[in-house]
């Protein structure tokens, strides 16, 4: 055992280990032991059993800011009931100014202002809007901004990787605890408590994961349904974790150390391959045909939902204009003619006099989205506005390529569209989060919800040559680097979370900065892209989950790593970004060649269509109960990935059904994101989609590549091959129409020579 060890966790912390009793979910005896050395043994006593503790940490072997530890609990004599055991983390020299980052979980621990309200809950008294309110949430689990206790008590399952981490902003240092997902004894818990003077906190792994309360939607004291377990002699259990202690400088280090850290214990995750993009494609534009199209209105329904309001178009968000674009490119002539009449309703039907564009249309009447007064028609989530401007740049892009006639009052709209944008602007020096759309006033500032606004305006401004849209979007991206990006935390993304950290914000600027780069060839928008991406992958499942074994997704054999979490309140993984492809992550690693990022993106990707459901293999509705005999149409998907209990136990792993955004991410995938890519010069080869892909021959003339499809569905593969010189050139906007297609038959094989 190597003295160092000992001496680096003296240095950054110490730790400890305890035995509880309890009584349902409440804590009623406890003993607890400091270790001392890097390694030993301690015995315990609790009630009438005498417990044998054996520790190690050692340094590892392949980063000298780690140091691995395994604390083996076993029970030498006796018995006792309802029990767990747990190691903590004790960190002094605290500060409630330290940045706290649990995946998926907590951003700057959520210490932010709470507004308690039900579900979907929306900010609406004077105290609470305005265009310069402080960041203010809903009651999700967090860290304390005011006095009073201070804890986060999670499940491993809460987290979309289980970790937690923090920067220590006085003294320039990193920390992060890496665990598992469970042991023998199920999914454990992690805990961090800081203690009334915010000058320690204690970061708790347990086994088996009893906390006091848990959290349900809007509700972070819900009465918790977990127990401890009776041990009996002989019984032990294990626990592993991972410490780092390193140098940071800001949280952008905090977030680039831990993409490099986030798979070191569970390493590598298989994936299963399910169906190809392309007949995924297939079944998806069929389901769209025979589902999504409003026949009295004559537009496809982001939602084929009965609900009264939500039951038919959300602009932008959930896949109002953005579904036509895929359709437009790849889509039959049927669904190119209903793209088309799609956005001749959505000029014709859903632009407001100022410009901008309406939130919701259903059954011919116009909403607002103020959750607590629908009818007032000019509240609009900015989010909305901001994808609409971006997905129909494209798509006037794409039709010009196709040599489709773009209708005049399509222009003239997305040029009020971005010209009301540049109002705001002016008048505000921010875009805000909900916005009167009449009156061209922040109802709710604040927020990255226009995330994707740069994007938009750049785009618009090469398409329509207006300077002024590139200068606005270059000054909205940088307000929005510095003061969510570089802070940690992204909000305003989804429209009934308030201002809770979300994924789709932060995949949102990453598609802004990725797309100013490419526009302006300006270094330091790859830089933020860069930074941003980082940030985005916390939220992105890195390991397959365990599900329960009676749960639906264990018994198809879901996988969870590339999942994307929803939101610190929706406290769900699903099936993509909402709502994009990921195909910036591939044009970041061709601008870097960090192959972190086709990595993630290929998890990203792979993980979608196996959520899907088909008719050779529906999916069964199972929440809240067993099984039920209700299966998911062909081509429905919903957006529930739950390895959290937030909606309770029996839901881990289980499909709730429905219709959503998932459908369109889906599409998006399978017409941006090349199935292969290969860069033959440094024989660099990705299968992103539902095939293999080996190197059989590389050397300095030639690449040969063996493709593999093992699945029951023909395989329309689209290819991206390119040397170096060409990696190194821009993929601007529909770039993709371009891929090589390879036609792979049912359990067959090809073989690709590429001369390099």
């Amino acid at each position: 055992m190597e003295k160092g060890s000992t001496q680096f966790i003296e240095d950054n912390c110490s730790l400890e280990i305890k035995l509880t009793t309890y009584e349902g979910s409440q804590a009623r005896h406890s003993v607890k032991s400091t270790l001392a050395e890097a390694s030993g043994d301690q015995t315990l006593a609790l009630q009438d059993s005498l417990w044998n503790i054996r520790y190690t940490c050692l340094r590892t072997a392949n980063n000298e800011n780690a140091v691995d530890c395994e604390v083996t609990f076993k029970v030498a004599k006796g018995s006792v009931t309802q029990a767990n055991v747990s190691v903590s983390m004790v960190l002094d020299d605290w500060s409630k100014m330290n940045y706290v980052l649990m995946p998926a979980a907590a951003y700057d621990g959520n210490r932010f202002k709470v507004s308690d309200q039900v579900y979907p809950p929306m900010l609406t008294r004077d105290d609470e809007i305005g265009p310069h309110i402080p960041t203010t949430i809903t009651d999700v689990p967090r860290l304390n901004r005011e006095e009073g206790l201070s804890m986060m008590e999670l499940r491993t399952g809460d987290l979309a990787t289980p970790a937690v981490g923090c920067f220590k902003r006085e003294q320039k240092k990193g920390f992060f605890m890496l665990t598992h997902q469970g042991t023998s004894l199920g999914d454990s818990g992690i805990t961090l408590e800081e203690n009334e003077l915010r000058t320690q906190a204690v970061i708790t792994l347990s086994a088996p994961a009893v906390r006091r309360y848990t959290y349900s939607m809007c509700n972070s004291k819900e009465s918790s349904d977990d127990y401890g377990i009776d041990f009996h002699e002989n019984d032990e259990v294990t626990l592993k974790f991972r410490l780092y202690f390193f140098d940071c400088n800001d949280i952008p280090e905090l977030f680039d150390y831990f993409a490099k850290i986030r798979k070191d214990l569970t390493g590598q995750a298989q994936l299963r391959h399910e169906i190809p993009f392309s007949a995924s494609w297939d079944i998806l534009e069929e389901k769209y045909n025979r589902d999504n199209w409003q026949q009295e209105e004559d537009f496809y329904r982001s939602s084929t939902s009965t609900h009264e309001v939500f039951g038919e178009w959300q602009t932008g968000w959930v896949g109002g204009a953005i579904n036509t674009y895929p359709m437009f490119a790849i889509g039959n002539e049927l669904s190119k003619e209903r793209s088309f009449k799609t956005l001749d309703f959505f000029f014709s039907k859903v632009q407001a006099p100022s410009g901008f564009f309406y939130g919701i249309h259903c059954k011919g009447k116009l909403y607002g989205d103020n959750f607590r007064d629908q009818d007032d028609i000019s509240c609009v989530l900015v989010r909305k506005n901001a994808d609409a401007i971006y997905f129909i740049a494209k798509q006037f892009m794409l039709l010009e390529q196709l040599k489709v006639n773009i209708p005049p009052l399509w222009r003239e709209g997305l040029k009020k569209a971005c010209d009301a944008f540049i109002r705001l602007w002016k008048n505000n020096g921010q875009f805000g989060q909900f916005i009167d759309v009449h009156q061209e006033e922040i109802i709710v500032g604040g927020s990255a919800s226009a995330g994707i606004a740069p994007a938009g305006l750049a785009l618009a401004g090469k398409y329509f040559n207006e300077s002024i849209y590139v200068e606005v979007a270059s000054q909205l991206a940088e307000r929005f680097y510095d003061e969510f990006v570089g802070k940690g935390v992204t909000t305003g993304g989804p429209g009934e979370i308030c201002q809770c950290p979300d994924s789709e914000s932060a995949f949102a600027l990453l598609e802004s900065y990725v797309v100013l780069y490419e526009e302006t060839g300006v270094k330091k928008w790859l830089l933020m892209a860069e930074d941003t991406a980082k940030l985005s992958a916390t939220w992105c499942v890195s390991y397959n989950f365990e599900y329960p074994i009676t749960s639906e997704f264990n018994k198809l054999d879901l996988r969870s790593i590339g999942s994307v979490w929803a939101s610190v309140q929706n406290k769900h993984a699903a099936p993509g970004i909402c709502t994009l492809s990921g195909l910036s992550l591939l044009k970041l690693y061709r601008a870097t060649s960090n192959e972190f990022y086709l990595e993630l993106l290929r998890e990203i990707a792979h993980n979608i269509p196996q959520y899907m459901s088909r008719e050779d293999r529906p999916l069964r509705i199972s929440w809240d109960s067993e099984p039920s005999d209700t299966y998911s149409p062909p081509g429905w998907m919903g957006e529930r990935v739950n390895t959290s209990d937030w909606e309770g136990k029996a839901n881990v792993g289980g499909v709730l059904g429905g219709s959503c955004w998932c459908e369109v991410t889906n599409m998006l995938t399978y017409f941006e994101v090349p199935g292969l890519y290969i860069q033959k010069n440094k024989g660099t080869v990705c299968a992103i989609d539902h095939i293999d892909a080996e190197i059989v021959v590389d050397n300095a003339v030639q690449l040969t590549v063996r493709l593999s499809n093992t699945t029951k569905f023909t395989a329309k593969v689209k290819v991206l091959v390119e040397n170096d010189e060409e990696s190194l050139q821009i993929l601007h906007a529909n770039s993709m129409l371009d891929y090589q297609t390879i036609i792979l038959e049912p359990n067959s094989t090809y073989t690709m020579n590429l001369i390099k």
